[in-house]
């Protein structure tokens, strides 16, 4: 009983708050079925060890009486017998299940009026199962792609420059700075007014999502930040592969060969002021100095060239890259004849592997439970059947 209760309100709990109820009879049908599959497993794997061993022994014993024989039943008849009666105790499990679960969905249903007869209390953020987490990271994950959507419409180079950015100020030795948001008070320092209005954007959806989000901790601005540059790439690689093709076929490419990009963990608590290492030049030579300071190898390097200050124009930052390193030259020649192809595979997968560790590698602590909020707990002693 606590196993159903525990699947039904993991299924269902959370999304009743968002979405409505789904039909719960559905739950039950899926807890039936789960139910016969083992059964039938279990039976399976009997017969099987039955069938096996019984064929063998009968033959040689010395008083064998062959299937031609009417003296005995064959030993296969009695197998085959026993398999049609497990047959059938699999489906009048399987039938009385549906039928109870309908029964049980139409008592629900009656009390669906007063929801505080089948709810009681709430589940704690801390003691959410994994469903239900799944499902609100889920949710967010959706809200926060309809309002970067709306509000940023800054091209994705100017986002992913202000992650590096915000990145690089983190110090190592005192541990502090890093991936805060406090780039969006810098700019003016670092010459680099024209962010400013990305900056803008990125605030705008950050509160438009946090005006619906019902979670008590609201979204921050460097995990917004952080997200829209991924969301941003990801959607500008997958344009990528749709345009490789001029005969209508590069959706198919898209869908069938995209590359992945990982979906960087969100948790991220905003500064009001550096804290960190401030950047003082934002050159091509001192920006790849950082990242290798902070462990980054030539092959990320060249991946994160798109985060570079001036990336809007890529091949001559990529050509500043290439004087600074042979190995980061050899890295970049790699993502060049990469891009050249239908898929772009290595460069992509790079690019994303790059980014990855650029917002999670030596940054601040990120809180797991962070946006999450208190689901409805399903309490299935208070349905009556």
């Amino acid at each position: 009983q606590k196993l159903l209760s525990d699947t039904i309100s993991m299924v269902f709990g959370q999304r009743r708050s968002m979405k409505g109820a789904f039909p719960l009879g559905a739950a039950c049908v899926c807890a039936v079925l789960l139910v016969v599959l083992v059964n039938s497993a279990a039976s399976n794997r009997a017969q099987g060890t039955y069938l096996a061993s019984v064929a063998p022994r009968a033959s040689m014993r010395p008083g064998y009486i062959s299937s031609q024989s009417s003296a005995c039943p064959p030993r296969n008849v009695r197998a085959n017998a026993e398999m049609r009666r497990m047959g059938r105790k699999n489906f009048l499990l399987a039938t009385g299940g549906v039928a109870a679960s309908s029964l049980f969905q139409q008592q629900l249903l009656q009390s669906r009026g007063a929801e505080r007869d089948v709810y009681t209390g709430t589940t704690p953020v801390d003691k959410l199962v994994p469903g239900q987490k799944s499902a609100q990271r889920t949710d967010l994950y959706i809200a926060l792609k309809a309002k970067i959507g709306e509000y940023v419409k800054s091209p994705y180079t100017s986002v992913m420059q202000l992650v590096l950015l915000d990145a690089l100020q983190r110090d190592k030795s005192s541990k502090t700075g890093g991936l805060d948001g406090s780039i969006q008070f810098e700019l003016d320092d670092l010459k680099l007014p024209e962010l400013k209005q990305t900056v803008k954007e990125l605030n705008a959806a950050k509160d438009a999502v946090n005006k619906e989000w019902p979670s008590e901790d609201k979204l921050t601005f460097v995990d917004v930040l952080v997200f829209s540059g991924y969301l941003k790439t990801a959607q500008e690689f997958n344009r990528a592969l749709v345009q490789r093709s001029t005969n209508g076929g590069g959706q198919t490419i898209a869908s069938g060969f995209g590359n992945p990009f990982p979906v960087p963990p969100l948790g991220r608590a905003d500064a009001s002021t550096s804290e960190g290492k401030r950047i003082e030049s934002t050159s091509v030579e001192d920006l790849a100095n950082t990242l290798k300071s902070l462990g980054f190898a030539s092959r990320d390097i060249a991946a994160l060239s798109i985060c570079f200050p001036g990336s809007e124009n890529l091949e001559s930052v990529e050509a500043a890259l290439s004087e600074y390193d042979p190995k980061v030259a050899g890295a970049i020649k790699s993502a060049q004849q990469s891009r050249k192809t239908v898929t772009q595979n290595s460069y992509q997968v790079n690019v994303g592997e790059a980014f990855y560790k650029l917002v999670t590698f030596g940054q601040p602590a990120i809180n797991p439970l962070a946006y999450y909020y208190p689901a409805p707990k399903f309490d299935i002693s208070k349905v009556k059947l």
